[in-house]
């Protein structure tokens, strides 16, 4: 009788490990505004990713990216340059970190990015991906004849509506709302067009 309990025990603590709910943990962030967005980036291009450098820093992985200007939208980068761009996480050696929610800029990869200048030492004149993977839009096609349009980043976590404090407010434009599924061409004018209003001098 005591070995036959005990074994039911076993058996429903079996089933309770493999049938119970996965929880799964993702970083929470408000949503980037369009506005918000323009307003905080240096610059916004189209670049594609060269090669990328693991390198720790206070405790901490960062990876550096190198990148190459294909087409200069906004702001002080210019179209045929290339710069670094620095994102937390990455992989040193055999030790990797993966950070919820920031920027991902795989090698051979092409992608829409509002960049503004980045805090680095070890790199100076390296950049940032502004809100970090919200401002990095990958491009992605299905038929290598349609032109290329702009698609959401990996690993961005859950998202939430910024808050909206009086009731009579308009909602605020989020920028994945203004960017998703557009070609590069229409993307390139929503960008030009309001870049020239946020960053009038």
């Amino acid at each position: 009788m005591r070995f036959a309990r005990r074994v039911g025990l076993i058996l429903i603590a079996f089933a309770c490990a493999v049938f119970a709910p996965a929880i799964t943990v993702a970083s929470v962030s408000i949503a980037v505004s369009w506005d918000g967005l323009l307003r905080e980036s240096s610059s916004a291009c189209i670049v594609t990713a060269l090669e990328a450098r693991g390198a720790w820093e206070s405790g901490r992985i960062y990876t550096y990216t190198h990148v190459h200007i294909d087409r200069a939208l906004a702001g002080s980068l210019a179209t045929g340059v290339d710069a670094w761009v620095r994102t937390m996480g990455g992989v040193v050696g055999d030790i990797g970190q993966r950070v919820e929610g920031e920027a991902a800029l795989a090698p051979g990869q092409s992608s829409l990015v509002f960049l503004r200048p980045g805090l680095s030492t070890a790199v100076p004149h390296s950049f940032e991906v502004t809100a970090r993977g919200q401002g990095h839009f990958p491009l992605e096609t299905a038929d290598p004849k349609l032109p290329a349009r702009i698609a959401q980043g990996h690993a961005l976590g859950l998202l939430m509506r910024p808050r909206v404090i009086r009731s009579d407010a308009t909602p605020p434009r989020l920028a994945a709302e203004v960017l998703l599924g557009r070609t590069v061409d229409d993307a390139a004018r929503e960008v030009t067009a309001a870049w020239s209003q946020m960053h009038a001098p």
